[in-house]
């Protein structure tokens, strides 16, 4: 039988709402954590670290965070609310995005990897 991971399959977060997120064990090795990274007004580039192949991230502020490319505003990247997590699953040694607060805001992000 074959498993495989399934991206975030419920995310009713907006709504004040669990999102419900199932990943095959099976394909899950080490976990590792960061430090919580500070989001502020200026735009900072997110790595994938060494050997890692998916990345988990969770806005643990008070204020939305936006996500994007280099160029990434709050008007323009993707939301992550407050307490919504976003999982990036079997990404390339490469990936990276940016993120972002509106201005004069700031929000704590935590941030998992997965060998």
């Amino acid at each position: 039988m074959s498993h495989k991971s399934i991206e975030p399959v419920l995310n009713e977060s907006a709504l004040g709402e669990t999102p419900l997120t199932v990943t095959a064990i099976s394909e899950v090795g080490a976990m590792s954590n960061r430090a919580v990274i500070t989001v502020t007004e200026t735009a900072q580039v997110i790595t994938i670290g060494t050997n890692k192949v998916s990345m988990e991230i969770m806005n643990t502020g008070t204020e939305p965070i936006y996500l994007g490319g280099s160029g990434v505003l709050s008007t323009t990247g993707i939301v992550l609310n407050p307490f919504q997590s976003k999982l990036f699953a079997k990404v390339k040694s490469s990936f990276s995005f940016y993120a972002i607060c509106a201005a004069g805001k700031t929000a704590n992000m935590r941030l998992a990897e997965y060998a």
